[in-house]
């Protein structure tokens, strides 16, 4: 009997990693190299599905697949190798536990009533150290740990593509895949992996120092430093010096200035000499604004960047406070520090803030199509619009 797994995440704790998860399931969202639908899927050879809310079910649709075994996984839970033996060893009518929350779930059905999980299914306590993405802020402080099972997770029982000796090579913790465009660049292993995919091109002059991966179709232009926790996602482009930071598909930060402790999502774009702050002066924790309260909250860390919803933008020289949020499809271009929250589908400049006209977003998508050839429009319209009704509401709580 095939399986399918199913990743579930139609629950009011998705909303604690918007602005990402506003355009997608949770178990859409990258951190390492790839997303967490994509390493499902590899580790149990199997199709992935998703049970989410009700605006999204459109571009991420639930599916059976013919099948009647189902691998139920709460969506914000990290694979790790202890973690996959318990899940694999999980039998029809069991629900794997920590002390928290249900894990996983083994059913003939895939779509359940959540209530109650340990008086219809038999419970099963984890003996692992589970990892989550609760926060904005797991993103990047995970990583590093998911980066590394990435790397060996696509690289098994497969040799590299070879490595031009015009390279500076510090170790030999590298793979590249065929098609990468890698000459002139430093490549330093020493410490951790470095993960160049399909396409890529790296040109010369850039430093990579491992925990790095470049995922498919991007570039990374010529003088770029990528310290180690980075991840630049397929199609981007990178530049100026980024440290402990992942950044999503087609997006750019493609100029100088520094990015740290950051999280960049789909379809971004980061002006010419703009820079973040990821440490405060005082050396507090920093506090992060959370969609599901509607208000600030600690995250007792000390370093924490910008999180920059999906197709949001930035002018040139913009300065990001330690712990910013941008919503979805913001344009922000001022010439002070940008806030500690700029709500979706906000444009604000100096001369204040006022809500993006939706048909003006559209009409740039529309653009920006044409010029990339990426067609992103179709299926995220229903999306964008979603979303955007709920700007009012948002922008009269804006607490920056």
């Amino acid at each position: 009997m095939s399986l399918t797994i199913v990743l579930f995440d139609n629950a009011h704790w998705r909303r604690r990693l918007f602005p990402f998860a506003a355009t997608r399931p949770i178990g859409n969202i990258r951190t390492g190299i790839c997303t967490l639908d994509d390493k499902w899927g590899r580790i149990f050879e199997a199709p992935v599905t998703f049970d989410t809310v009700d605006y999204l079910s459109d571009k991420f649709p639930f599916s059976d697949f013919g099948n009647q075994d189902f691998l139920i996984i709460r969506s914000n839970v990290l694979p790790s190798d202890d973690l996959i033996v318990e899940l694999k060893s999980l039998n029809p009518g069991e629900v794997l536990l920590d002390d928290n929350s249900w894990v996983a779930i083994r059913s003939t059905e895939g779509k359940i009533d959540y209530q109650n999980l340990h008086l219809r299914y038999n419970p099963i306590k984890t003996s692992c150290n589970i990892q989550y993405l609760n926060f904005l802020e797991d993103i990047f402080l995970q990583n590093k740990s998911q980066l590394l099972f990435d790397y060996n997770l696509l690289t098994a029982g497969r040799n590299t593509a070879s490595i031009s000796s015009s390279n500076a090579v510090y170790g030999s913790w590298i793979f590249v895949e065929e098609g990468a465009q890698v000459e002139g660049v430093s490549l330093n292993s020493l410490e951790g992996p470095i993960y160049i995919g399909k396409g890529c091109k790296i040109e010369e002059g850039s430093y990579l120092k491992g925990y790095v991966a470049i995922g498919d179709g991007a570039r990374v232009k010529t003088g770029a430093r990528l310290y180690p926790n980075t991840s630049i996602g397929p199609g981007s482009t990178v530049c100026g010096e980024v440290n402990n930071t992942v950044i999503w598909g087609n997006s750019a930060k493609g100029h100088e200035g520094y990015l740290g402790c950051s999280v960049i999502g789909e379809g971004c774009n980061i002006g010419a000499g703009s820079s973040n702050s990821n440490l405060k002066n005082n050396w507090k924790s920093v506090r992060l604004f959370d969609y599901e309260d509607l208000s600030f909250r600690q995250t007792d860390e000390i370093k924490c960047g910008l999180f920059m919803g999906d197709y949001a933008m930035s002018g040139i020289n913009s300065s990001f406070t330690t712990g910013c949020v941008i919503g979805v499809g913001s344009q922000v271009a001022i010439s002070k520090f940008i806030p500690k929250f700029v709500a979706d589908f906000s444009w604000k400049t100096d001369a204040g803030t006022e809500t993006y006209t939706f048909e003006k977003f559209i009409e740039m998508m529309e653009r920006r199509e044409k010029v990339t050839g990426v067609k992103e429009l179709q299926m995220n319209f229903p999306i964008f619009k979603h979303i955007f009704e709920e700007v009012k509401y948002l922008q009269e709580n804006n607490q920056s």
